[in-house]
């Protein structure tokens, strides 16, 4: 009575621990699950203002500009007064007056960083260097505006003075070469270059060009077609195109010139003393009323009188002389105004808009959305956005100067960046790129993962490939045809799987690899003389009669069969220089190449499939060959009693029957092929590339993190991106595992009747 009330107790406990041990499996799983997906949703959030804030300063201001931590901003008066003023109380901190404008006014502004260039009504060009320095005194942050006139340039034509208003300037320049091009209220475009020839001898020689361009901005009749300029090709009007616009590149190879037509004409200004127009574009039916290049000089934002809004960018083009054309490759969501100014990030693909109407719009090139909308009381006269890309600093007509600070952390990511193909700067058309990472602060991020998923699959088809087939069939023999006295060959199978995936890497990658470079014909042809080899051995088996007379028992065959494998290696490898001359013409990775299209890397989807084949055929073999075991012997002996050969009971009644168990088995190899990572990170180049070919390389979800991972920014979005990634992979194994288990139960009631 006591012995069966122990025995009660304990199978209660043990149901208890049981059931306690499997709910806190799932609770765990659950925990993972939501841990993974609150660093993913961040993802989805979209810009907002954080704080908003008005502040009173002049009515005639013509640029403004704020300091790194947005504590304090400046204010450019077309008078020359720059008054810099607190952003927490919106006090004046300093005023400071440019002597050198002297009684005139700055009429137009042009800036890059610190550096501005102002042309002013009498015809002087100034820069000036307005910034913020800082410093901490007794522990506090102290900003210390800084103002310095670098250089101040008289436009003079005959001896004299040129009196000219700028109407629109713009300006670059480095330690030896400075280019600015303006547009006067005459009608002419400027050209004025700085040139410090480089010398062997001591300081090189500083060389100015003043030329005037307004001859090659022409009016075209309606019948002339937008292309390279070509003076027997276009039919002049009488007079110039009206300039709306002029944008610079870094590079000051380029003159971008936007007209009342919604043109844009590029002017070639590499030579400066021999400026060319190499293309002029229709953008717009409207005049183009802002030009700024984003980040990087390559895209071109491009705003209109209608109020729309697009980003430009050069693009390979054999169908031009250049070799190369503006295209139009993202369109922004338009203003219902005219767009008067246009302010981009320091440090990604974003940007500012302004409308007539006071409108402001927040928008990012690469991920083509509208972030946020901020009003301001009116049309803005100036317009900056933070270094930091955390706040929007406005200018109106009314006096008013607004702030919107602002969050955005992730703005380059939405389905269509992360799913979707995307037309990158330097791409000739929308591509699924992953590159997270750049040499330079202007690069911008490829956050894609279409190859990355495409190389989990691919790898993991190659694997099963490979494993699922020797591990069933080796299974199969194993079971029922293998003598029991060779069954140890079960447990060295199942040593396989007990090897670090970093071990197989390793050896994939630094033995493997070069081994099949070396041996790529031998592995064409191997197969046939495998085959061939298998054939002489039963044909051997049959006509001796010492292995035939029945000394040895059913199921040992299988030793008497491995010489002849060796001898099939051994000779394939010996024929495979022969094989390479004949059907390869000597070399087989040309070959590939010139008939096939097909390139070969060294690391590549064969080497990952026989890698990562080898980690999973333990899986599959160990499970299938247990199932087909414990298929009732009732079965196999009514199959052998009613005249069924070994064969025909194995295929017809053992699989069947093995079926659900031997599912199961596939899919467990799936998931530690989709999970493998030191396997495909070290044996394929890991490179980010979407190609069926067999001999290229590429780059999975897993490997990809391990890779990414210790070098993410904390809160980042490639952290948070990488984490998409670990919840694709988490979902995905859920997913086929739940539908593993679903088709396995149906299959095992089906066969279950047998």
């Amino acid at each position: 009575m006591k012995s069966l009330k122990s025995r009660k107790l304990t199978d209660k406990t043990a149901r208890w621990l049981i059931t306690c041990s499997g709910a806190a499996t799932i609770c765990v799983i659950l925990a993972l699950f939501v841990f993974i997906f609150m660093e993913v949703f961040p993802l989805s959030k979209g810009a907002k203002v954080v704080k908003e804030n008005a502040f009173s300063i002049c009515k005639d201001a013509v640029c403004i500009g704020v300091d790194e931590r947005m504590g304090a901003a400046y204010v450019l008066s077309q008078e020359g007064k720059v008054d810099f003023i607190s952003l927490r109380d919106g006090n004046s901190i300093r005023k400071h007056d440019l002597s050198e404008v002297g009684n005139a006014y700055i009429t137009s502004v042009d800036i890059y960083k610190d550096r501005h260039v102002m042309g002013t009504d009498d015809g002087r060009i100034l820069t000036v260097s307005i910034g913020f320095a800082e410093s901490f005194e007794n522990g506090e942050r102290v900003i210390h505006p800084a103002v310095s006139v670098q250089e101040v340039t008289h436009v003079e034509e005959n001896g004299g003075s040129l009196p000219f208003a700028a109407k629109h300037i713009v300006s670059r320049g480095d330690e030896e070469t400075s280019v600015t091009a303006v547009h006067t209220d005459d009608g002419r475009l400027l050209l004025l270059a700085s040139i410090t020839e480089a010398s062997l001898f001591g300081e090189g020689e500083k060389r100015e060009v003043k030329k005037d361009i307004t001859g090659l901005i022409k009016r075209l009749t309606p019948e002339a077609t937008p292309s390279a300029y070509d003076d027997t090709t276009y039919s002049p009007q009488e007079g110039t195109c009206a300039i709306t616009a002029l944008a610079m590149d870094l590079f000051m190879e380029n003159l971008y010139v936007g007209t009342d037509s919604g043109e844009i004409i590029n002017i070639g200004i590499r030579e400066k003393d021999e400026p060319v127009v190499l293309e002029r574009v229709k953008v717009s039916d409207d005049a183009v009323t802002a030009l700024r290049f984003l980040l990087g000089d390559i895209s071109l934002v491009v705003g209109d009188s209608g109020g729309s809004v697009a980003a430009w960018m050069k693009v390979r083009d054999a169908s031009t002389s250049a070799g190369w054309s503006l295209k139009k490759i993202h369109t922004f969501q338009s203003h219902d105004a005219p767009v008067v100014a246009i302010a981009w990030s320091m440090r990604d693909k974003g940007f500012v808009t302004a409308a007539s109407n006071g409108s402001i719009h927040l928008s990012h090139a690469t991920s083509e959305q509208t972030l946020l909308k901020v009003k301001a009381h009116s049309a803005a006269i100036a317009l900056v956005f933070s270094q930091k890309a955390d706040g929007i600093l406005a200018a109106d007509s009314t006096g008013t100067l607004s702030l919107w600070n602002i969050s955005n952390p992730h703005p380059e990511t939405t389905l269509k960046t992360l799913f979707g193909k995307v037309w990158y700067e330097g791409y000739e058309k929308p591509e699924y790129i992953w590159q997270s990472t750049g040499g330079t602060d202007d690069f911008e991020p490829k956050f894609s993962l279409i190859p990355l998923i495409f190389g989990t699959i691919k790898g993991t088809m190659y694997a099963l490939l490979i494993a699922v087939p020797i591990g069933i069939f080796g299974a199969l023999y194993t079971s029922q045809f293998l003598h029991r006295s060779l069954k140890v060959i079960k447990p060295v199978v199942e040593l396989m799987a007990a090897l670090p995936s970093v071990i197989l890497g390793f050896l994939a990658g630094l033995w493997l690899a070069p081994l099949i470079e070396k041996i790529f014909p031998a592995l064409v042809i191997m197969p046939v003389f495998i085959l061939l080899s298998i054939v002489a051995a039963i044909m051997t088996w049959k006509t001796i009669p010492f292995f035939g007379g029945g000394k040895y028992k059913h199921g040992t065959e299988a030793v008497f069969l491995i010489p002849f494998i060796i001898g099939a290696f051994f000779v394939s490898i010996c024929l495979s220089g022969i094989f390479e001359s004949f059907a390869f013409g000597g070399d087989y990775r040309q070959w590939l190449l010139n008939i096939l299209g097909l390139p070969y890397d060294q690391r590549n989807a064969v080497v990952v499939g026989f890698a990562m084949g080898f980690a999973v055929i333990p899986l599959v073999f160990t499970i299938s060959e247990d199932a087909m075991s414990n298929v009732p012997r009732s079965l196999v002996s009514a199959s052998l009693a009613l005249g069924a050969t070994p064969w025909q009971t194995a295929v017809r009644i053992v699989l069947p029957t093995a079926s659900p168990a031997i599912f199961s088995a596939v899919m467990i190899g799936f998931g530690r092929a989709v999970g493998e990572t030191m396997v495909v990170l070290m044996a394929t180049g890991n490179t980010p590339i979407m190609d069926l070919n067999l001999f290229n390389g590429f780059r999975a979800l897993a490997a990809n993190i391990a890779v990414e991972i210790p070098e993410a920014p904390f809160g980042g979005t490639l952290y948070r991106v990488l984490f998409l990634a670990s919840l694709l992979l988490f979902v995905t194994t859920f997913i086929v595992n739940t539908l593993a288990e679903i088709i396995r139960q149906k299959m095992k009631k089906k066969y279950s009747k047998l």
